[in-house]
Order: structure tokens, then sequence, then C-alpha cells
């Protein structure tokens, strides 16, 4: 593992807005009522609160920082759109009775399954997912300097800097980050 990849995705954690926090999981599973697919669950429910809706919400590309009790970064995504179409609330179903929940539930199809394992270990564990889109992500770049400044000759092209920073915090990845990134890691 890179300190210096450690050391710049914590300076870009920082710089993040936070904008969800997970206090906790638990209660009766859940499932979504979709015909097939690894997503459909069960699950657990989650405890959490949006912290910055506008941001949330903000329909602009945005890399996202997800942090654990410990303060490591366990997660690092991108949404070309908006933060709560990858952190959505689901439409949710009991798990045995099908019979649908008075709430739709939160969910991210490639941190769920961490989030309930690691909760499972820390009943007390707490999860905290922070969100920058490109216009805020540049000049924190630009500070950080080589490589990542690198990313600054995208200016213009928000969706390609985010990408681009979670393809190198990925490529760099280790037991203190992106521990739960699996499908851009060699």
């Amino acid at each position: 593992m890179n300190s210096v990849a450690v050391a710049h995705a914590g300076e870009i954690y920082r710089a993040s807005t936070p904008v969800l926090r997970i206090q906790g999981i638990g209660g009766r599973r859940w499932k979504r009522n979709v015909a097939k697919g690894a997503r459909i669950g069960p699950w657990l429910q989650a405890k959490y609160e949006v912290l910055n809706k506008s941001v949330w919400e903000s329909r602009t590309p945005c890399l996202y920082l997800v942090v654990g009790p410990d303060k490591a970064i366990r997660y690092v995504g991108i949404s070309r759109n908006r933060l709560k179409d990858r952190w959505r609330a689901s439409p949710a179903y009991d798990a045995e009775t099908m019979q649908r929940l008075p709430e739709n539930q939160l969910f991210h199809s490639q941190c769920w399954k961490h989030i309930e394992r690691e909760t499972e270990a820390n009943p007390s564990a707490g999860f905290e997912v922070r969100c920058i889109n490109a216009d805020a992500l540049l000049p924190v770049l630009e500070r950080l300097g080589p490589p990542l400044s690198a990313f600054t000759a995208l200016r213009g092209d928000g969706e390609g800097i985010v990408a681009g920073v979670e393809r190198w915090l990925c490529n760099n990845k280790g037991p203190s980050l992106v521990s739960w990134n699996v499908a851009m890691t060699a």
C-alpha cells in the first residue's frame, strides 16, 4: 500500500461534504421486489440520516467516500448523476412474507454486505458517506500535486476527473484504503 495514496485520500475526504450517516443496521430483513439478481436481498434495515439533502440530490458527477468507525476509507465510488441514485432508498418488502414495508430502505449494491459484516462484528459501528464534485475537487488536486494534479488537465470534464481519481485510489488500495472496492482493482 502506498502511504502517499492514504494521505491524499484523507485530504480528499476532509475536503468532501458529509452527506449520509449510517448509525446502525438491524430489524427485519427486507428484499427488493425484482424478478432476479444479486441485489434482491435479504438485507438488514439501516438507521440513517441524510446530512445534506441538496448535495445528495445534486445532478452533477461526484466522487464519494465511505468511512467506518475507525475513520479509514472503506470504499470510493462515483456517481455520474446523483449520489441519491447510488445510495438509494428502495421500496422494501418483508423478506419472508413479501409484504410491503411502510418505509423505503437504504441500499448500496457494493457496500451493503460489508456494512452488515462490520456491524455484526461491532454493533455500534457507524459509517459516513462524503461527496465531492469535480469543481470542488480540482483545487484539492492542484494542492496535492503529482500524480493527482495531472487530472486537472481534464478541467471541464467533471465525470472524467472524478472517474480518474476513483481509479487512482482503487489502484493504490490497501488494508486502510478502499478495502471494500473489488470491481476496479487488479
